[in-house]
Protein backbone atom coordinates (compact mmCIF):
# COMPACT_ATOMS: atom_id res chain seq x y z
CA UNK A 1 0.00 0.00 0.00
CA UNK A 2 1.09 3.70 -0.02
CA UNK A 3 1.46 5.12 2.94
CA UNK A 4 1.75 8.83 4.02
CA UNK A 5 3.68 9.50 7.75
CA UNK A 6 3.44 12.34 9.17
CA UNK A 7 5.77 13.18 11.97
CA UNK A 8 8.00 10.77 10.35
CA UNK A 9 11.13 11.63 12.15
CA UNK A 10 9.94 11.63 15.72
CA UNK A 11 10.78 8.86 17.78
CA UNK A 12 7.56 6.20 16.34
CA UNK A 13 7.74 8.15 13.47
CA UNK A 14 10.82 6.34 12.54
CA UNK A 15 9.52 2.90 13.41
CA UNK A 16 6.77 3.58 11.94
CA UNK A 17 8.93 3.85 8.62
CA UNK A 18 11.29 1.33 9.12
CA UNK A 19 8.43 -1.13 9.94
CA UNK A 20 6.40 -0.15 7.07
CA UNK A 21 9.10 -0.32 4.48
CA UNK A 22 9.82 -3.63 5.82
CA UNK A 23 6.54 -4.75 5.82
CA UNK A 24 7.15 -3.94 1.38
CA UNK A 25 4.52 -0.74 1.66
CA UNK A 26 5.73 2.56 -0.08
CA UNK A 27 6.19 5.09 2.12
CA UNK A 28 5.61 9.23 1.96
CA UNK A 29 7.45 10.44 4.78
CA UNK A 30 6.83 13.66 5.94
CA UNK A 31 8.57 15.94 8.73
CA UNK A 32 10.02 19.24 8.71
CA UNK A 33 13.75 18.19 8.21
CA UNK A 34 12.87 13.89 6.86
CA UNK A 35 16.68 14.14 6.02
CA UNK A 36 17.79 12.01 8.82
CA UNK A 37 15.79 8.92 7.83
CA UNK A 38 17.92 8.98 4.76
CA UNK A 39 17.44 7.42 1.08
CA UNK A 40 15.67 3.50 1.27
CA UNK A 41 14.03 1.95 -1.53
CA UNK A 42 10.29 2.90 -1.41
CA UNK A 43 10.80 6.02 0.29
CA UNK A 44 9.95 9.11 -0.77
CA UNK A 45 10.48 12.19 1.59
CA UNK A 46 8.88 15.38 1.96
CA UNK A 47 10.27 18.71 4.03
CA UNK A 48 7.17 19.82 5.21
CA UNK A 49 4.95 21.79 7.74
CA UNK A 50 1.80 20.10 8.92
CA UNK A 51 0.47 23.73 9.76
CA UNK A 52 0.59 24.24 6.00
CA UNK A 53 -2.66 23.03 4.48
CA UNK A 54 -1.30 23.13 0.70
CA UNK A 55 2.02 20.91 1.45
CA UNK A 56 -0.32 18.25 3.21
CA UNK A 57 -2.50 18.34 0.65
CA UNK A 58 0.00 17.35 -1.69
CA UNK A 59 1.49 14.81 0.60
CA UNK A 60 -1.97 13.05 1.10
CA UNK A 61 -3.03 13.02 -2.20
CA UNK A 62 -2.85 9.70 -4.01
CA UNK A 63 -2.07 7.60 -0.60
CA UNK A 64 -4.36 4.42 0.06
CA UNK A 65 -3.81 5.56 3.73
CA UNK A 66 -2.31 8.27 6.42
CA UNK A 67 -0.61 7.71 9.54
CA UNK A 68 -0.38 10.71 11.73
CA UNK A 69 2.25 10.42 15.02
CA UNK A 70 2.69 14.14 15.46
CA UNK A 71 3.48 16.00 18.59
CA UNK A 72 5.45 18.41 20.93
CA UNK A 73 7.47 18.32 23.95
CA UNK A 74 4.92 17.73 26.78
CA UNK A 75 5.90 20.99 28.24
CA UNK A 76 5.47 23.20 25.35
CA UNK A 77 2.64 21.36 23.43
CA UNK A 78 1.02 24.42 21.71
CA UNK A 79 -1.52 23.25 19.22
CA UNK A 80 0.22 21.46 16.32
CA UNK A 81 -1.46 18.18 16.95
CA UNK A 82 -4.90 19.65 16.89
CA UNK A 83 -4.21 22.05 14.07
CA UNK A 84 -2.02 19.47 11.98
CA UNK A 85 -4.62 16.58 12.37
CA UNK A 86 -7.27 19.23 11.34
CA UNK A 87 -5.54 19.63 7.93
CA UNK A 88 -4.92 16.32 7.41
CA UNK A 89 -8.59 15.32 7.96
CA UNK A 90 -9.29 18.45 5.44
CA UNK A 91 -6.79 16.95 2.94
CA UNK A 92 -8.10 13.44 3.08
CA UNK A 93 -11.98 14.77 2.67
CA UNK A 94 -10.47 16.64 -0.49
CA UNK A 95 -8.21 13.73 -2.03
CA UNK A 96 -10.11 10.37 -1.22
CA UNK A 97 -7.77 8.25 1.22
CA UNK A 98 -10.50 6.99 3.53
CA UNK A 99 -8.00 5.43 6.42
CA UNK A 100 -6.22 6.97 9.18
CA UNK A 101 -4.01 5.90 12.10
CA UNK A 102 -3.30 8.85 14.72
CA UNK A 103 -1.53 8.46 18.07
CA UNK A 104 -3.00 9.45 20.98
CA UNK A 105 -2.54 8.61 24.71
CA UNK A 106 -4.05 6.57 27.39
CA UNK A 107 -4.87 8.97 30.55
CA UNK A 108 -7.42 10.87 28.01
CA UNK A 109 -11.32 10.35 28.91
CA UNK A 110 -12.22 6.85 30.48
CA UNK A 111 -8.87 5.90 30.49
CA UNK A 112 -7.54 7.83 32.63
CA UNK A 113 -8.12 5.48 35.77
CA UNK A 114 -5.70 3.27 33.55
CA UNK A 115 -2.56 5.25 34.85
CA UNK A 116 -0.66 5.22 37.72
CA UNK A 117 -0.97 7.67 40.65
CA UNK A 118 1.75 9.47 40.10
CA UNK A 119 0.15 10.32 36.76
CA UNK A 120 -3.49 10.64 37.79
CA UNK A 121 -3.17 12.90 40.16
CA UNK A 122 0.31 14.74 40.60
CA UNK A 123 1.62 15.53 36.28
CA UNK A 124 -1.43 15.44 34.86
CA UNK A 125 -3.33 17.84 36.59
CA UNK A 126 0.12 19.91 36.86
CA UNK A 127 2.98 19.34 34.54
CA UNK A 128 1.17 17.67 31.36
CA UNK A 129 -2.25 19.65 31.92
CA UNK A 130 -2.01 21.31 28.95
CA UNK A 131 -0.62 18.34 26.64
CA UNK A 132 -3.21 16.24 27.74
CA UNK A 133 -5.57 19.10 27.25
CA UNK A 134 -4.56 19.26 23.33
CA UNK A 135 -4.56 15.59 22.97
CA UNK A 136 -8.57 15.55 23.64
CA UNK A 137 -9.03 18.34 21.01
CA UNK A 138 -6.89 16.22 18.53
CA UNK A 139 -8.76 13.03 19.36
CA UNK A 140 -11.84 15.29 18.87
CA UNK A 141 -11.35 16.71 15.28
CA UNK A 142 -10.78 12.74 14.28
CA UNK A 143 -13.74 11.75 15.73
CA UNK A 144 -15.60 14.29 14.17
CA UNK A 145 -14.88 13.30 10.92
CA UNK A 146 -16.68 10.99 8.41
CA UNK A 147 -13.16 8.94 7.69
CA UNK A 148 -12.43 5.41 8.45
CA UNK A 149 -10.40 6.66 11.20
CA UNK A 150 -8.49 4.58 14.28
CA UNK A 151 -7.43 6.55 17.77
CA UNK A 152 -4.87 4.55 18.75
CA UNK A 153 -4.33 5.34 22.57
CA UNK A 154 -0.54 4.38 23.28
CA UNK A 155 1.10 4.48 27.26
CA UNK A 156 4.68 6.08 28.31
CA UNK A 157 6.26 5.53 24.92
CA UNK A 158 10.14 4.08 25.50
CA UNK A 159 12.70 3.26 23.15
CA UNK A 160 13.06 -0.31 24.26
CA UNK A 161 13.18 -2.61 21.42
CA UNK A 162 9.26 -3.99 20.39
CA UNK A 163 8.63 -7.10 21.78
CA UNK A 164 5.53 -8.50 19.85
CA UNK A 165 3.58 -9.43 23.34
CA UNK A 166 1.33 -6.40 24.00
CA UNK A 167 -2.61 -5.95 24.70
CA UNK A 168 -4.86 -3.65 22.59
CA UNK A 169 -8.84 -3.24 23.02
CA UNK A 170 -11.11 -1.09 25.30
CA UNK A 171 -9.85 -0.13 28.62
CA UNK A 172 -10.04 -3.09 31.49
CA UNK A 173 -12.08 -2.81 34.38
CA UNK A 174 -9.45 -4.21 36.62
CA UNK A 175 -6.60 -1.39 35.70
CA UNK A 176 -4.26 -4.28 34.85
CA UNK A 177 -2.33 -2.69 32.00
CA UNK A 178 1.55 -1.25 32.45
CA UNK A 179 2.32 2.40 32.03
CA UNK A 180 4.95 2.12 29.52
CA UNK A 181 4.90 0.31 25.83
CA UNK A 182 7.81 0.77 23.55
CA UNK A 183 7.40 2.71 20.10
CA UNK A 184 8.14 -0.29 18.01
CA UNK A 185 5.43 -2.48 19.64
CA UNK A 186 2.64 1.06 18.75
CA UNK A 187 4.46 1.15 15.77
CA UNK A 188 3.53 -2.46 14.48
CA UNK A 189 0.09 -2.36 16.37
CA UNK A 190 -0.84 0.81 14.10
CA UNK A 191 0.12 -0.75 11.05
CA UNK A 192 -1.68 -3.90 11.49
CA UNK A 193 -4.85 -2.06 11.66
CA UNK A 194 -4.25 -0.53 8.10
CA UNK A 195 -6.13 -3.36 6.48
CA UNK A 196 -8.60 -4.32 9.42
CA UNK A 197 -12.25 -3.26 10.47
CA UNK A 198 -12.59 -4.37 14.42
CA UNK A 199 -11.00 -1.29 15.37
CA UNK A 200 -12.46 1.37 12.53
CA UNK A 201 -14.19 4.61 14.73
CA UNK A 202 -13.12 3.10 17.58
CA UNK A 203 -10.42 4.41 20.13
CA UNK A 204 -8.58 1.02 21.34
CA UNK A 205 -5.47 1.40 24.00
CA UNK A 206 -2.41 -0.76 23.23
CA UNK A 207 0.07 -1.35 26.18
CA UNK A 208 1.41 -3.98 27.89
Amino acid sequence: MKLVIFGATGGTGRELVSQALERGHTVTAFARDPAPLGAREGLTTVAGDVLDRPAVERAVAGQDAVLSVIGKPATSPGRLRSEGTANIVRAMQRSGPRRLLSMSTIGIGETRRLLPPLYRYALIPTLLRRTFAEHARQEAVVRSSELDWTIVRAGVLTDNPATGRFQHGFPPSDRSVEAEISRGDVADFMLDQIGESTYVRAVPSVSY
